[in-house]
């Protein structure tokens, strides 16, 4: 390479780092690239699923569990419905992912690949000086996801994501004396670290290190870095009857969101065709009034599943109703 060359590579990582210096934080929220239970087989079981051995999701939760995966499956789900009458901007704040397709998967064996919807949400809030301000925020993952086995039969995984998004601000300052608006795009990566391993006959605990590495590249604002997360779970699976459990630690880098949660799911075939699916969600408070509560109805035809999930908590002490569809199927 010659001189030229290396003082070009040089100017632009310098402009590159200059813009940086200059920008503002971007305007994401601390759960803003948190996603939710993907389907509504996890969402339905309190969003427990860390230990989970035969969910299709674990490519969410913990990827060394799809060391147990074998054949060709996909999926797909759709958040239908979210209700409740508290604010659309504080419903957006506690539940960003939105509504819509939020996740679309293929798994071959022991691989996974995947698209899933972190953020779509429209926040709008005041300040102090009389303006107002608007921001919606999208972001998107396409991840990688893989599980092995070694002899021991102690598993591990790995997670990779590519992170795409935008972000668009309007607004005014002071009682409108200042406009502004503002669009940016983004683009990131993550990867995840995960083992499993079963401990008794039935019995599998797993833990995933969510963001070992993780960062969100916005070409407006300053480089984002992702929080750290820490999940733990245990499940224990026979026939036709699981119970998970899982504790959720999250590092945020911003805000005041509770980091602690813990939940607990329960999935019960009545028949080969039917199950049903209970769970619960909870921070480390256990406050009765911000405890969600989940339930679904799976049914299974030949190959396919066809499932439904509710979930309801209170925002702000309103009911909020949330109710996804997926369809999933074992395709060879």
């Amino acid at each position: 390479m010659n001189l030229k060359r290396i003082t070009a590579v040089f100017t632009v990582l310098f402009l590159l780092q200059a813009q940086n210096v200059f920008a503002a934080k971007p305007p994401t929220q601390p759960n803003s690239y948190d996603g939710a239970p993907p389907m509504a087989r996890s969402m339905a079981m309190g969003g427990a699923g860390a230990a989970f051995v035969p969910s299709h999701e674990s490519y969410y939760y913990s990827s060394a569990n799809l060391s147990n995966m074998a054949g060709g499956h996909i999926g797909a789900a759709v958040v239908a419905l979210r209700t409740s009458d508290a604010s659309p901007s504080r419903v957006s704040a506690a539940d960003p992912s939105g509504q819509g397709l939020t996740a679309a998967y293929v798994i071959k064996d022991s691989g996974a690949f995947y698209w899933q919807a972190l953020s779509d949400s429209h926040i709008s809030y005041s300040d102090l000086d009389g303006g107002s301000h608007n921001v919606d925020t999208y972001i998107n993952s396409l991840a990688f996801a893989m599980g092995q086995k070694n002899e021991r039969g102690i598993s591990f995984g790995l997670n990779i994501s590519y992170l795409y998004g935008k972000i668009g601000e309007s607004g005014f300052y002071g009682g409108g004396a200042q406009p502004y608006a503002n669009i940016a795009s983004g683009n990131g990566f993550a990867m995840d670290l995960s083992v499993m391993y079963p401990v008794a006959a039935n019995v599998f605990v797993s833990m995933n290190f969510k963001n070992i590495a993780g960062f969100m590249f916005w070409d407006k604002y300053n480089v984002e870095q992702l929080p750290f997360t820490v999940r733990t779970g245990m499940a224990y699976v026979i026939g036709s009857s699981v119970l998970t459990m899982d504790w959720d630690k999250k590092f945020y880098r911003f805000g005041n969101l509770e980091e602690n949660h813990y939940y607990m799911g329960m999935e019960q075939y009545l028949n080969r065709s039917i199950c049903v699916r209970l769970g619960t969600a909870a921070d480390s408070k256990f406050n009765m009034n911000t405890i969600k509560y989940t339930y679904g109805l799976g049914i299974r035809v030949r190959t396919y599943e066809f499932a439904f999930a509710g979930e309801q908590y209170n925002i702000d002490n309103k009911k909020f109703l949330k109710y996804i569809l997926s369809l999933s199927a074992s395709v060879f």
